[in-house]
């Protein structure tokens, strides 16, 4: 019984040093650490591309026609630069951002058509060659 009253007295002391050990709050003020939402990276703005045709072109906006499935839309975009290689009724390849309720222009290229390789199949059959009769020097 006697190793069992100090065995609680020895467990009682050491709960009590570790209440003593307790963090109080400090007069310093410590540093703060920026919360994980003010440091979020904004989201990527979205940049869409399509290929479509020159109908006005000025110093600060483009407008491009482009074909849908069913119709024909018109867009306008806002310039950073003004776009001197093209003219109107050039077929170009337009990739904008939506910034602040307008399409912005990152890039306008000219729109290549695509490659159309024809493969020829060899004729199996000797090419016959007729004599046309030409007129005689007399």
């Amino acid at each position: 019984m006697r190793h069992f009253m100090v065995f609680v007295a020895g467990l009682a002391f050491a709960f009590a040093v570790l209440a003593c050990t307790v963090d109080k709050p400090s007069s310093v003020p410590t540093k703060t650490q920026p919360s994980k939402a003010a440091t979020m990276k904004t989201f990527k703005k979205t940049r869409v591309s399509f290929t479509g045709i020159v109908k006005e072109l000025s110093d600060t906006t483009l407008i491009v026609e482009r074909n849908m499935k069913n119709h024909e839309e018109t867009m306008e975009f806002a310039l950073d630069k003004p776009a001197k290689n093209f003219k109107v009724g050039d077929k170009v390849k337009v990739s904008y951002i939506n910034k602040e309720d307008k399409n912005v222009v990152k890039t306008v290229v000219p729109a290549v058509a695509k490659k159309i390789i024809v493969k020829v199949a060899p004729a199996n059959e000797p090419t016959s060659t007729s004599i046309e009769a030409q007129p005689s020097k007399i």
